[in-house]
This record gives structure tokens, sequence and C-alpha cells, in this order.
């Protein structure tokens, strides 16, 4: 019996242990010649939930799966406010972000995890150390959980369709900072109304971007960061989950690749909205904690209030009840979004050792 936990604190259980191939087509525009085999291209760690493409298996350099974009290193504004880069940068001609390169997504997730995990403290880490994140490359699945294997082990996934979905946002939001445009809602509100549950994510039609703005060295350098901090959230608040003790795993007791590989998705959990929440606080504190050691672009809150952004807007615009299956198992965001402001507030002003605060519970306020 499989058990999982997606984004939410009650496991549901899946008999099944069957895994299937990855499927890697259909992602964004091909990379020029030879991009694939530069030195430095991304290496999921041990415990990667699937085989990667060919090319896919170069070491790549500490933080980062390729080289950044000009200026990616930039000293952030003050904390809590959403910087707009001004600098003139070259023009980038390729990007990953742009290309909606599935494989740089997926390295990405790899190695913000291990930076999640390198931030807690000693008890926390001993928890999650170790843990697998597994691809789930079905067609249309937007999520990320926490689970348990059959033989009480712990891993987490990522779908391929939320890698997009961020990457996309990322995009538009970065084009609106730099652009003063409003790419973000014309985004959100394209897909809300054009996505079909089970099918391939809806991309922007043809001249929704100015190609002068996409390849705009500012932009490219800001839609990083962006990616990077939707990206942290989302699994910072699955690894609180494992850590805060949500799930029946044995602590410390990662899955292999092949045990991780069987997991499915397909069971909506039961929503625990408490547990959801608390994930969020421990999520938000853990994104803020690792942003602060980095030497470069301190990771803040953004990541996940992009996310909560896309969410709200998808339930106000989307003429379907349910689109992903992400919505069924959380909170809805216009309870999500103030407890991570809450939590990044409550972070810094303890400088980094936050107190317990009230969490808002539906019909008893805060």
């Amino acid at each position: 019996m499989l058990c999982l936990l997606g984004l939410g604190s009650l496991a549901a259980c899946e008999t099944s242990s069957s895994s299937r191939p990855p499927q890697h087509g259909g992602y964004g525009q091909q990379p020029p010649p030879g991009y694939y085999g530069q030195p430095g291209y991304q290496q999921p760690p041990p415990g990667y939930g699937q085989q990667p493409p060919p090319g896919y298996g170069q070491q790549p350099p500490p933080g980062y799966g390729q080289q950044p974009p000009p200026g990616y290193g930039q000293q952030p504004p003050p904390a809590g406010a959403s910087p707009q880069p001004q600098t003139p940068l070259p023009p980038v001609a390729y990007d990953p972000v742009n290309a909606l390169d599935v494989n740089f997504l997926r390295g990405r997730a790899q190695m913000i995890l291990q930076d999640l995990v390198l931030a807690l403290d000693n008890n926390k880490k001993s928890r999650v150390q170790g843990i697998p994140l597994v691809v789930d490359d079905r067609v249309g699945e937007v999520n990320a959980f926490a689970a348990c294997t059959k033989g009480g082990k712990s891993a987490m996934a990522i779908t391929d369709g939320l890698l997009e979905i961020e990457a996309h946002l990322a995009q538009a939001k970065a084009t609106d900072e730099v652009f003063g445009t409003n790419k973000t809602d014309a985004y959100i509100q394209m897909l809300a109304k054009n996505q079909k549950p089970g099918q391939p994510i809806v991309r922007p039609p043809a001249g929704f971007y100015t190609p002068q703005q996409q390849t705009d060295g500012r932009k490219v350098q800001r839609q990083h960061q962006l990616l990077d901090e939707q990206i942290a959230f989302v699994l910072g608040h699955e690894l609180a989950h494992h850590y805060l003790g949500h799930l029946p795993c044995t602590a410390g007791s990662g899955a292999t690749a092949a045990e991780a590989n069987h997991i499915l998705s397909s069971v909506i959990p039961i929503l625990n909205q408490p547990n959801e929440l608390a994930a969020d606080v421990s999520g938000t504190h853990n994104v803020l904690g690792a942003g602060s050691k980095r030497v470069d672009y301190k990771w803040t809150e953004h990541g996940g209030l992009l996310t909560m952004r896309f969410f709200a807007g998808l339930d106000q615009f989307s003429p379907l009840d349910i689109v992903f299956a992400f919505e069924r198992s959380h909170p809805p965001p216009a309870i999500r979004t103030p407890v991570i402001q809450q939590a990044a507030a409550n972070y810094r002003s303890s400088g980094g050792s936050p107190a317990p605060f009230p969490i808002p519970i539906p019909g008893f306020g805060w």
C-alpha cells in the first residue's frame, strides 16, 4: 500500500505500484546546437526519481545549473520590497526559462531542495536528509506533494505541469516589473479560461510577449529569481510536512530512486487545513532562512505570493469548479496569502528566530 500527501496532511493510500517512463517532448523551443552538452549542465543528485534524457548527466557548478544571466548576483532592495531592475544588461539570445526547458526546470528544483534542507536546524534536517524528489510527468497534472512509500520511507514529488506554470509566471511577472506591463494577470486569465483538466498546459499565444522584452537582460535576470522563489516555496512547504510529523514516514528514511518512482499522485488527499497552514508558515521561514545564506540574490516570500496570486485568479476566472488537483488539497489562497505574509514579517522582526503566531481558521479568525 502506498500512502501519499499531496500538499495536504492526511495520507491517501493507493495499492498500485506501477511506474511509467518519463515523457520529455513538447517543452519549449529547441536550444542551440550543443546546449545540452555544455560543461556545467544539470546533474540530478542520487535518488532522482526518473532516468534523465541523454546529455543530462553533466555535473553542474555549485548552486546553479548553468551560467546565470548577467547581473544575477546584484543585491536586492530592502526586505519585502519587490525589486525592479533598472541597470541595463545585455540581451540574452537563449534562456531556458523563456524556452520552458523542462530539464532545466527539473534541475533547478533538485538544487533548490538541497539548499532548503541545508538551511534547516539539525533536528529538522535529520528528518528530511536524503529525501528524493520525484518528477511526475503526466500531462496536465499540476501539483506537488510529500509522500510515504509502502515501506514507510519518505519522498517528495513535483509535476512538470507545475514547473511549467511557474516558469510562465516568472516570465510574466518579470516583464511587468521591468516594463510596466500587466502580463501576469493576462496570463492567469488566459489559462483560467482555456485550461481543461487532464490536458496539456495552455500556453500564451504568439505575440503575447514582445520579442525584444523577452530577451532583455534585466527581465531574464529577474525571472530566474522569481522562478527560484516559487520553487523554493512549494518545496519548502512539502519539506515541512515531513519534519513537522504530518506523515507516518520514519524520520531520516528517504526512499531509494526505485522506491520513489512508484509513487502515484492520482489520489486526492483529505484536506487538513491546520497542517497545511502550519506547513506554509514553516516553509516560508525555511525559504527566507535558505535565502539569507545565498551569496547572490536573497530569496523572499514573493514566490509564494505569486503562486497564491495564480491560484486565486484560477478560482476567479475559470468556468470550472476544479481545474487542477492542487485546488482540492489546499486551503483557498485568500487564507494562505496573509499567512505567508505574516510568517515573513514574523521572521524578519525576530531576526530569523520567529516565535509561533496564531493561524487563521475559517469561522474563528486569527
